[in-house]
C-alpha cells in the first residue's frame, strides 16, 4: 500500500503542477472595445483566430475567398437565385500563403477560369489536410505580427513530460511489487506516462499574447458596429462588389453567415448532392445510391450468388411443403417440383440479370461528381470489407445513380475527372473505366516551413458554432 499511496501523491503533485501551468498560460483577457468601423491591417483570417480565442473558426477561408474577390484577385458574379459564380482574374503575387491555399482550390476547380460557389466543396483535395495546411498558415502569419504564442514554452513542455515520468515511474514499481507474477510493472508505467502525456498535449495550444488581446478587443468593436447596421446577416457573396472588404471582415467575425454559407471552401462536399461542369456549365446533380441487392454487384460473384439463394430457398420450400404433406395440405407427389419452382424463381432474375450483363456492356462518357468508399464488414475477428461507389454525370439527367466498382480501379480515380466506361446495366458495375481528362488536382500545400510550427492537431477542428457568439 506504501508503493500505491507514493504513486498517488505522485500523480497528484504532477496534475497539480499541469494545472498551475495551465492557469498561467491561459489567454490573456479580451475586452470588445466600442464601436468602429474603420478596418486594421490584419487579414480577415488572423482576424478571426484572435477574435475567436485563438481558435480559427469554418469561417476564415470563406472571409479570404470574399477578401481575394474585394482585391480583385477573383470576382463573385449572382447569376441566379440558385447560381453565383466565381470568376479568376488575376494573382497579383504577393499573397499570403494561406490566401494562395484557397487560389489553388479555385484554379483546381475552375474550367475556363470560372466556379460555380456551390461547388467550392468538391474537388479531390484531402480536406483534412487542407485545413490543417490553413490553419498552420494563418498561425504563422498571427505569431509573426505578435498576435499569437503557443501555450506551452519548450522549457514548460520539457518540465511537464519529464515530470509526468516520476508517477509513472512510481505506478511501474506499485504494480511491480504488488503483482510479482507477471512482471507487468514496466508497461504500467509507460501506459501512464503516454496518458499523462497526451493529457498535456490535450491542454496544449495557440495562446494570445498583450498585443494579440488588444487587438482582439478593437476588433470585436468593429463587430459591434457591423451588427448594429443589421445590414450584413443577410448579404450575398456577389454583393463584395459593393461592401468590398467591409463584407470580408463582417464574415471573419461572424456577422455574415448568408455569404460564408454560399461559399463553402472548408466543407465536406454532400454525399448526395454534387456540382458538376459537364456539358460546359456547372449545374446540380443528385446522387442516388441504391440497395445493394441487385444493384453495384460484380456479374460472374452474383452468378453463385443466385445459385446459392435458389437452393437455399429450394431447400426450405422443401422443408415446409414436407411438413404440410404430412398434416394432407399438400401432395406428396409435387413436393420436391414444387421445390425446384420456387428455388428457380428466386434465382432467375439475379442470373438473367449476371448474364446479360456479362455477356453486354453499356458504353457511357462522363464525369465523375462522387467516389465513396463504405464500410460493411469491420469487425473484432475479420478485416475491413469496403463498397466503392462511383458516381458518373453523363449530361442528360439531374439525378444519377452511382455504380459499383473494384477497390483497384476506385483508387486511380479522382472526383472531376472526366473518364469512359463500360458499365453492366442491369447489377451497375464498372467493368473497364479509362480516365479521358484528369482534373487538376491540388494534393501539395507548400507546408515545409508551417508543418514545423507547434500547433497541435486538436485546436486544428472546424467549430460547428462560433465561439464568439458562446
Amino acid at each position: 500500500m506504501a508503493f500505491w499511496a507514493a504513486a498517488v501523491a505522485a500523480l497528484l503533485l504532477w496534475l497539480l503542477l499541469l494545472l498551475a501551468m495551465a492557469l498561467a498560460t491561459r489567454n490573456p483577457e479580451v475586452i470588445a472595445g466600442p464601436p468602429a468601423g474603420e478596418l486594421a491591417d490584419q487579414s480577415p483570417a488572423v482576424v478571426d483566430l484572435i477574435t475567436g480565442r485563438w481558435r480559427l473558426t469554418g469561417e476564415a477561408p470563406a472571409a479570404t475567398l470574399l477578401d481575394l474577390a474585394a482585391r480583385g484577385v477573383v470576382q463573385i458574379e449572382e447569376i441566379g437565385p440558385e447560381l453565383s459564380l466565381v470568376r479568376l482574374r488575376h494573382d497579383p503575387g504577393d499573397l499570403n500563403p494561406y490566401e494562395k491555399l484557397v487560389l489553388e482550390h479555385l484554379q483546381a476547380l475552375a474550367v475556363d477560369g470560372v466556379v460555380a460557389t456551390g461547388a467550392l466543396a468538391e474537388g479531390s483535395r484531402d480536406l483534412s489536410r487542407w485545413w490543417k495546411s490553413f490553419r498552420r498558415k494563418v498561425i504563422v502569419d498571427a505569431r509573426s505580427q505578435g498576435l499569437s504564442q503557443p501555450r506551452w514554452s519548450r522549457a514548460q513542455a520539457a518540465v511537464l513530460t519529464a515530470g509526468a515520468g516520476v508517477p509513472a515511474l512510481a505506478i511501474a514499481v506499485a504494480v511491480t511489487v504488488d503483482d510479482r507474477k507477471h512482471s507487468a510493472g514496466p508497461g504500467a508505467g509507460i501506459v501512464s506516462w503516454v496518458l499523462l502525456t497526451l493529457l498535456m498535449g490535450k491542454l496544449n495550444g495557440e495562446r494570445g499574447t498583450r498585443r494579440g488581446a488588444e487587438l482582439a478587443g478593437y476588433w470585436l468593436g468593429v463587430r459591434k458596429h457591423f451588427a448594429a447596421s443589421g445590414r450584413f446577416p443577410q448579404l450575398p457573396a456577389a454583393s463584395v462588389t459593393l461592401w468590398g472588404r467591409h463584407l470580408a471582415y463582417a464574415a471573419a467575425l461572424g456577422v455574415a453567415p448568408t455569404a460564408v454559407t454560399s461559399l463553402p471552401v472548408s466543407t465536406p462536399a454532400d454525399d448526395r448532392r454534387a456540382w458538376s461542369d459537364y456539358g460546359g456549365m456547372w449545374h446540380v446533380v443528385t446522387v442516388r445510391y441504391p440497395r445493394r441487392m441487385l444493384w453495384a454487384r460484380e456479374p460472374r460473384p452474383m452468378l453463385l450468388r443466385a445459385l446459392g439463394a435458389g437452393a437455399l430457398a429450394g431447400f426450405w420450400a422443401w422443408v415446409v411443403l414436407l411438413v404440410a404433406s404430412a398434416f394432407g395440405w399438400w401432395p406428396d407427389a409435387l413436393r420436391t417440383p414444387s421445390a425446384f419452382v420456387v428455388g428457380a424463381l428466386v434465382a432467375a432474375v439475379p442470373l438473367a440479370y449476371a448474364i446479360s450483363d456479362l455477356t453486354r456492356k453499356a458504353e457511357i462518357e462522363g464525369q465523375i461528381v462522387r467516389l465513396r468508399r463504405v464500410d460493411v464488414g469491420s469487425g473484432e475477428n475479420r478485416g475491413h470489407s469496403y463498397v466503392h461507389w462511383c458516381a458518373i454525370d453523363q449530361g442528360r439527367e439531374r439525378e444519377v445513380k452511382a455504380f459499383g466498382i473494384s477497390g483497384t480501379l476506385w483508387g486511380a480515380l479522382a472526383e472531376g475527372d472526366r473518364v469512359r466506361a463500360r458499365v453492366g446495366p442491369r447489377l451497375g458495375w464498372i467493368s473497364e473505366i479509362e480516365v479521358a481528362e484528369r482534373r487538376q488536382r491540388q494534393e501539395r500545400y507548400d507546408d515545409t516551413g508551417e508543418y514545423r510550427i507547434d500547433a497541435p492537431e486538436n485546436l486544428g477542428e472546424v467549430r460547428i458554432s462560433d465561439p464568439r457568439k458562446e
